[in-house]
């Protein structure tokens, strides 16, 4: 007894732990899944505004989302300011809402009293087994959701520029370079600002730069210029703006206060990207092959890199690597960067009255083997960093066969029966041109100089004039060569073995149904053999002249049955490779039995055999009854 209740104890004991290690691992992965999901927020008066700056103690409701299958025990908010908290447990908790599908929501409100930084937190269980939420980080804030009370201030915002006009590209603005002492204003507003704010223009012919220094890493490849407060009717925000000489190709620019940078966003929104602007004197270059046609294995693969508004303190050049073939990616030139020449320089003047400086710069890289492909771009060298070509994709160059591609018809192993034999050559070369065709017709007349008619005809398939050999009927085979030269200095061959074959092929009939008498049964059977010394047998075929053709081809025994009497003219035909043919015929007469029809029953005799089922059927019936009786 005292052993069933151990059983009994340890039996309750292992199902507890078990389930107490099934409630521990679904704890902790539920906690793992309560991450909370912002959905957005409202502020009271300024619903249909989409800035993050309100005025002092405007009502912001706040809206978050969870999963609602993982048991979220609840969900808060953290952050600073307006009364909020660092510490889940201090900040605030936000109510359930309600629940949609998957998801259950939450709301909570208070008070923007200052600039403020949140994000939330849901946890199940206890409070400390939480998950914050996945705010993006980008470069140059923290990982929160931002709002500011106008009263104490907002970062820049951009405004406007003079002298220099917007492009298509966002962002991006034009101006020119070649002018001199060409001033350009910049103007910045904030938002609650004050004449007395400091606000700064950062400025950058680099825009890592700029990017650095919203890390507070700076350097002297960056210029920091104060904007000047000036008087605005704008009751929202003030302005401040500079003016500098722009000389630069590009000159990049971002603002900032103490509030931090202008940043990429709706009006007045806090962006997660900084806001950095560009002013170009229409820069730009682009990588051209020097060859307007395909790249062969003799071909030194050359480029023209042409730029745009450079300065004089620029490179140019071509940045590649080299893989084996279409098939074959192996990488067999590793990244190579080779500079440019200067080749040319001018200018050219544009619709606006203003000039552009062109540059052209010569890049060789060298020679490849047939089937390499050339990845390739251009680059530019401008104050030590490498910046891609504009067009910003690589292009490619495949390299084909310098050697041109010959043909020759009639094919090589060809057979003819005629002495007079026309040839058609085909030329491929996918660039230069063709500089000598020569044609030998393999016997005793000189080679056919047909260099002059491929020129003529500009076309590389063209046909030979008709050739006759003097063969006088003898067969025989000869060798025919097309020879072609190129202008890159290459040349091919390619030959034709032609023969000429007037010999009929040998046919044997060594046993056949017996066709001296009549047959009485319709079947007849042939055996034979054929041959032929040059060209080979191209088909053989037995005509049973009843209509039935029987392609005996590689076989040497046949058999047939004829359905009716009569005298057929059985036919084996025979064809060579050349044309050749040769036919034999053998007579067979068939005479098959006459059968006499049996007559068929008249309907008269089928009713009365019913008839005579269903009476002898009544009687026997009839029978049975009497003597159940």
């Amino acid at each position: 007894m005292k052993n069933k209740k151990a059983s009994t104890v340890l039996l309750l004991m292992i199902i507890t732990f078990s389930f107490a290690i099934v409630f521990t691992t679904n704890n902790i992965i539920a906690a793992s899944d309560a991450e909370p999901i912002f959905e957005g927020f409202t502020a009271e008066g300024y619903e249909t505004f989409d800035g993050i700056n309100f005025p002092n103690v405007t009502l912001i409701t706040v809206e978050y989302s969870v999963d609602r299958l993982v048991g979220v025990s609840g969900v808060a908010i953290v952050g600073s300011g307006s009364n909020l908290d660092l510490d889940p447990s201090a900040s605030l908790k936000l109510n359930y809402s309600h629940s949609l599908v998957d998801r259950s929501y939450y709301t909570g409100s208070f008070n923007l009293t200052g600039n403020t930084i949140f994000k939330g937190y849901g946890w199940i269980g206890l409070i400390a087994n939480g998950t914050y939420e996945q705010v993006e980080i980008f470069n140059h804030l923290g990982p929160w959701h931002y709002l500011f009370v106008i009263e104490e201030g907002l970062p820049p915002e951009f405004d406007s520029i003079i002298n220099a006009t917007e492009t298509i590209f966002p962002n991006l603005f034009y101006a020119p370079s070649d002018i001199p002492n060409y001033n350009i204003s910049i103007s910045y507003r904030v938002y609650g600002g004050t004449p007395n704010d400091n606000v700064t223009l950062a400025v950058s012919v680099y825009r890592d730069k700029i990017t650095n220094a919203s890390l507070n890493i700076f350097d002297d490849n960056i210029t920091f210029i104060k904007l000047d407060w000036y008087n605005t009717s704008h009751t929202q925000y003030q302005l401040y703006n500079t003016t500098l000489s722009f000389s630069e190709r590009t000159l990049y620019f971002c603002a900032n206060n103490s509030y931090g940078w202008d940043t990429w966003g709706a009006s007045n929104v806090l962006g997660d990207i900084l806001s950095i602007f560009r002013i170009n004197n229409g820069f730009y270059f682009e990588s051209e092959t020097i060859l307007n046609e395909q790249y062969t294995d003799v071909d030194n693969v050359e480029f023209t890199v042409k730029s745009y508004n450079a300065t004089d303190v620029e490179k140019f050049g071509i940045q590649y690597y080299v893989i084996e073939s279409n098939t074959n990616d192996t990488e067999i030139i590793h990244w190579t960067m080779t500079e440019g020449v200067l080749d040319s320089e001018y200018n050219i003047t544009k619709t606006n009255g203003y000039n552009d400086t062109i540059r052209e710069y010569n890049v060789s890289i060298g020679l490849f083997e047939l089937g390499n492909v050339v990845y390739y771009e251009a680059y530019n060298n401008y104050y030590g960093e490498i910046y891609n070509e504009t067009t910003g994709i690589y292009k490619r160059i495949e390299i084909f066969n310098s050697v041109p591609q010959l043909s020759v018809h009639p094919l090589n192993g060809t057979y003819t029966n005629n002495e007079t034999v026309t040839f058609t050559c085909d030329i491929e070369l996918v660039r230069g041109n063709i500089t000598g065709v020569l044609f030998d017709y393999g016997d005793t007349s000189p080679l056919d100089n047909l260099t002059l008619l491929v020129e003529e005809e500009d076309n590389r398939e063209f046909v030979v004039a008709p050739h006759t050999y003097n063969v006088v009927g003898v067969s025989i085979y000869f060798t025919v060569i097309l020879y072609v030269n190129t202008s890159l200095g290459t040349s091919n061959f390619t030959s034709s073995l032609i023969y000429l074959d007037f010999t009929a092929p040998d046919l044997e009939i060594s046993q056949f149904t017996n066709n001296e008498t009549a047959i009485t049964d319709g079947y007849v059977e042939l055996r034979f053999n054929y041959s032929d010394d040059y060209s080979g047998i191209l088909y053989v075929y037995i005509d049973w002249d009843d209509g039935t053709i029987l392609n005996v081809t590689d076989e040497n025994y046949a058999f047939h049955y004829y359905t009716k009497s009569g005298n057929y003219t059985m036919t084996v035909m025979i064809k060579d490779k050349a044309g050749n043919e040769l036919n034999t015929s053998i007579v067979f007469k068939i005479l098959l039995p006459v059968t006499t029809p049996t007559t068929a029953p008249t309907p008269f005799a089928i009713s009365l055999s019913i008839l005579s089922f269903l009476v002898t059927g009544y009687i026997l019936f009839r029978r049975k009854k009497i003597r159940i009786n």
